[in-house]
């Protein structure tokens, strides 16, 4: 998957995921969502059958601080949903 900043302010940001479905930029939004400081985080994609999706994030202070947590957050639910798998499925 490849990101691609498309427009970056201090307060803003757009992001595009290239090689990847919508459901990668859904879960970061619904993080993103009950993140202090976030006054929108959305989902767009121009057209179902061409174009990216899109992340676009606003924020009442510095965005990017506020995405890298939510990233962190994420890396750690996903650490912690592999940990409860049985590393071989039940017969």
């Amino acid at each position: 998957m490849k990101l691609n900043i498309i427009e970056e302010e201090p307060k803003s940001i757009i992001l595009e995921f290239e090689d990847a479905d919508r459901g990668i930029a859904e879960i970061i939004k619904d993080k993103l969502i009950n993140s202090t400081g976030v006054e929108f985080a959305g989902v767009i994609r121009e057209h179902p059958e061409i174009g990216h999706p899109r992340l676009v994030i606003k924020a009442s202070k510095s965005v990017r601080p506020i995405l890298l947590k939510a990233l962190d957050d994420l890396e750690e639910d996903i650490k912690d949903a592999v940990s409860q798998l049985p590393k071989q499925a039940k017969k």
